[in-house]
């Protein structure tokens, strides 16, 4: 039988040896399971989707991440983080303002961190491209809940806020002198200005609102007249009824006659035929070019065009002509709201 006979110096090896894998063992337990202690965080404010890096120890034991402002959770890997230093990002659920982010281990100990999230607010629709002094409008977007203030850009005219949610918000348009503004609406985290512009019908020039604006008669080669049937903003609209192939027409004759290089955009809306799509020319008599649009089946739609194409002469008579329609049925539309907007 062979006896194995260590030397010294191999014995004192592996006693290093074993020594050292039990203390990084003991190591690593105690970093999962200290407290956690948080020496820096940066940055201290940001927006949805936004890089926190945290420094301090205790950091690779941490299994939850939560903003305090509506218990909002911060996903996150842990195999990502070490002992001292624990990465992730601002959920875009986060809710705006200043809270706390909430950091806490397996074994429950927890550390708290002042935050500030930015949320500012995002607008994604809006029900309305047009109002009136009272109109309501509802936007749909985030981080509306804490929205304190909707005013015209440029201008000191505020909105009133009526209702409000996280997605939603409804106000309702203040009177105004200006022709067309956006908006500029302020919650906890800042101001931001809409894309879109609102026209006041207010301060346009109305070739038909609830009735013919001053100045502006019918005298259409269709059956035309104001119906209470749909209206956008009021209660009336005109009723246009055209006979199958007929090829007629929604005719406005200006008297005074109009200079349209006065204005920036022609506006309207067209309620299409409850049975089918429609092409309608809309252009002047008295020059320019025409713009062919087609109407969508039994819908209101809005449609703004820059006034190059009716300026440069005087207008006398502005039509919306239909093309056809086809078949043996005759078509019914309802226009509304035919402004003139500086």
């Amino acid at each position: 039988m062979r006896r194995l006979i260590l030397h010294p110096h191999n014995l004192l090896l592996s006693a290093l040896l074993v020594g050292a894998m039990l203390a990084f063992s003991s190591c690593k337990k105690n970093s999962s399971t200290s407290t956690p202690v948080v020496k820096q965080v940066l940055p201290d404010s940001a927006a949805g989707n936004n890089v926190v890096y945290i420094t301090g120890s205790g950091l690779s034991g941490i299994r939850s991440i939560v903003f305090d402002k509506g218990w909002v959770p911060a996903p996150f890997n842990p195999e990502f983080n070490t002992d001292h230093a624990l990465i992730f990002r601002v959920p875009d659920t986060a809710f705006g303002g200043p809270q706390h982010i909430i950091l806490k281990n397996a074994r429950g100990d927890s550390v708290v961190i002042p935050f500030t999230v930015i949320a500012l607010p995002t607008i994604t629709s809006a029900s309305l491209p047009e109002f009136t002094t009272g109109t309501r409008i509802t936007f749909t977007g985030n981080n509306l809940d804490d929205v304190t203030q909707v005013v015209l850009h440029g201008t000191q005219d505020q909105a009133t806020i009526v209702a409000q949610d996280r997605k939603t918000l409804v106000i309702q348009m203040p009177s105004t002198t200006v022709s067309r503004a956006k908006l500029d609406i302020t919650n906890s985290s800042g101001t931001i200005t809409t894309q879109q512009e609102f026209i006041s019908v207010d301060n346009a020039k109305q070739l038909f609102t609830e009735d013919f604006g001053p100045g502006i008669y019918n005298w259409s080669w269709a059956t035309v007249g104001i119906s209470t049937d749909y209206a956008v903003l009021g209660t009336h609209s005109l009723k246009a009824v055209f006979a199958s192939g007929s090829w007629q027409a929604i005719s406005l004759h200006c008297d005074p006659t109009i200079d349209a290089s006065q204005y920036t955009y022609y506006t309207f809306w067209i309620k299409g035929d409850p049975n089918q799509d429609v092409q309608v020319d809309v252009r002047s008599e008295n020059g320019g070019t025409t713009q062919t649009i087609t109407v969508p089946a039994n819908v209101w739609t809005y449609y703004k065009f820059k006034t190059d194409f009716i300026s440069g002469f005087p207008i006398e008579r502005l039509d919306f002509q239909i093309h056809g329609p086809n078949g043996s049925n005759s078509a019914t539309l309802y226009v509304d709201d035919i402004l003139l907007v500086k």
